[in-house]
């Protein structure tokens, strides 16, 4: 008889054993007594002398006496209880339907692309309900990026509104605790995985268990991050099978792990989607809400580097310098750029509330915690009201924890929430109807995820849509275009660029005599645009307002401004009532702009 091939490690290292004492919960599998560390050893389920390879499958922590008493014998291993998962009960989306098939088909790693607000979560639970119950895995790890996402996917695997249900631990469970008596699984951060990545590979690796990893977000994972270098470590060997999601396509410059990517250039690279689910689809489909996006125009101040003072107009065409300075100032708190844009969300959200949707809120996304102090600051001042603000970092100590603070704005009814990236990225708040994008954040993954903020649907109101301001600029606007043509995304990775623009108008002052200095802005609505192409004057706009709050019409001013750019009897119309309504409210009796044509009903 042949001798078998022996493993050339003969044993388990300490740090190994110490997390099949870990996954084991501290307990003999062969004794079943509860002990100290110490008192264990690492063991070869099939002996090492029979060829059993020294692997975290084939690793078990037994105690001193059951480890002797064992010898060279092979270990009888007790299977899982069967997981106590169910199947959705309501009707799956047509999309998630197509996609389950996708999954269904392979057993290799598969990416899901979904835009924002289309289900992503359901959909992976669903697929992982029916690996479960087709006994193809019986255990699931869900790996996501923020500690808010585990609590949201924990409460979605719960079964609610007819989704799959799938028994997993609760948020607070975290390494090293074993998993709890009848779960199947858990929801981590990928930072807590770049922490212990022997603890979650051996928890893939465990004896009996196939495991199903869902990677969140998977653009977080580059082969070269810290994030990215662990998932492949802890997983790409002990996964039975991996799913990752994405809301949109993504660049990068390296590959992304468990993901196809194609090179398009020297140092750029799109991801490959197994199944592609687009925001133009949605909305099609009645999935997801449309966007207004309302441009504010108007001027910036600001002091160079070497001391020279510049006044620009969001018209003018500057070089990447310049631009960046413009936005900067344009989102300067207390300036009048940023004030307007705040006051163009406040009225929207106030009509919002006061025809047929009573909790609608509002966003403003910041560009750092300071920014977002000194707007939530701005906004008490203009509207008496504090917002509540969400950062990684407390300034105010009146405002509470940013964890406590998110959840009690989703379930509450508080009018405005400011944030930076916490509210960004998968946060499920469906009341967001209006978004203020107060943040020189260029970069198109993070433009479409935040817009992916209000886009969700709520069954409970019919003019259901979302409003998004932002500055006029050239940058926003051609990502803002491409969400609305759903063209090829074509990523910008760099937040600011330093080379010249051609025939741009060149703004100096690099050199390091100072600094960048915002001195002051003005803004005023520009143009309006929606998703599916239309486009009106902010003349038009402000006369269907005015009509709105005379009337209480729960029409969105955007569309009566589009019946009456198309009829000139209706435009008509509104500009008489507009007209009457300035000379009886305005100080000075005038109503300039508005014209002379005779009123009649609409």
């Amino acid at each position: 008889m042949t001798d078998p091939a022996l493993d050339s490690r003969r044993h388990f290292t300490q740090t190994e054993t110490t997390y099949a004492w870990l996954r084991q919960g501290g307990v003999c599998p062969e004794c079943q007594r509860k002990l100290d560390r110490d008192l264990f050893e690492g063991d070869h389920i099939m002996p090492w002398s029979l060829g059993g390879p020294t692997t975290l499958d084939n690793l078990q922590a037994l105690c001193r006496a059951c480890n002797l008493k064992k010898g060279n014998k092979e270990s009888t291993q007790v299977s899982p209880e069967p997981v106590p998962a169910a199947i959705s009960t309501s009707a799956l989306r047509p999309w998630a339907v197509e996609a389950l098939e996708v999954v269904a088909a392979t057993t290799e790693p598969v990416l899901i692309e979904a835009c924002p607000g289309a289900g992503k979560t359901r959909f992976a639970l669903e697929a992982a309900a029916r690996m479960i119950a087709s006994d193809e895995v019986n255990r699931v790890l869900i790996v996501v990026p923020s500690r808010r996402l585990v609590e949201q996917w924990v409460d979605a695997a719960s079964g609610k509104e007819g989704g799959a249900s799938i028994p997993l631990a609760l948020a607070t469970w975290r390494h090293p605790q074993p998993l709890p008596i009848g779960t199947c699984g858990g929801v981590i951060t990928y930072q807590s995985l770049f922490a212990q990545t022997t603890w979650w590979s051996a928890f893939a690796a465990e004896p009996g268990y196939r495991v199903l990893v869902i990677f969140d977000e998977i653009h977080h994972a580059g082969t070269e991050s810290g994030w990215g270098i662990t998932s492949q470590e802890a997983f790409a060997q002990w996964a039975a099978r991996i799913l990752c999601l994405t809301g949109t396509a993504f660049r990068t410059k390296d590959p992304m792990v468990f993901v196809r990517t194609r090179e398009v250039g020297p140092l750029e690279r799109h991801s490959l989607a197994d199944y592609t689910y687009t925001y133009g689809k949605a909305l099609e489909d009645g999935v997801c809400r449309p966007i207004v996006f309302e441009h504010v125009g108007g001027t910036a101040t600001f002091q160079t580097p070497d001391g020279s003072i510049n006044t620009v107009s969001t018209d003018d065409d500057l070089n990447s310098r310049g631009e960046s300075y413009r936005l900067r100032t344009l989102l300067t708190a207390g300036g009048g750029h940023l004030a307007e844009m705040l006051d163009l969300g406040d009225q929207h959200l106030a009509r919002l509330r006061a025809t047929g949707d009573p909790d609608a809120a509002g966003l403003v996304v910041c560009i750092d915690i300071d920014h977002a102090e000194a707007v939530a600051d701005a906004m008490t001042e203009r509207t008496g009201l504090r917002p509540v603000v969400v950062c990684s970092r407390l300034n105010n100590p009146d405002d509470p924890a940013p964890a406590a603070a998110l959840e009690k704005f989703t379930d509450g009814t508080a009018p405005w929430i400011v944030a930076v990236k916490m509210v960004s990225e998968g946060v499920d708040i469906r009341r967001l109807r209006v978004l203020v994008y107060a943040t020189n954040t260029l970069a198109e993954l993070s433009f479409r995820q935040i817009a992916g903020r209000i886009v969700r649907v709520d069954p409970a109101n019919d003019e259901d849509y979302g409003v998004m301001i932002l500055p006029v600029d050239e940058r926003l606007g051609v990502m803002a275009d491409r969400i609305k043509a759903e063209a090829p995304v074509d990523l910008v990775s760099p937040l600011f660029e330093t080379d010249l623009k051609p025939h741009a108008t060149p703004i100096e002052g690099g050199g390091p005599e100072g600094s960048f200095v915002p001195l002051g802005s003005t803004g005023e609505l520009d143009y309006v645009t929606s998703t599916d192409g239309r486009r009106v004057s902010a003349e038009l706009m402000a006369i269907a307002e005015i009509h709105v709050a005379m009337t209480g019409s729960p029409v969105p001013p955007f569309e009566i401004a589009m019946a009456a750019q198309g009829d000139p009897a209706v435009e008509a119309a509104l500009r008489k009532r507009a007209q009457g309504y300035l000379l009886a409210n305005q100080p000075d009796g005038t109503a300039e702009g508005f014209g002379d044509s005779e009123w009649t009903n609409l």
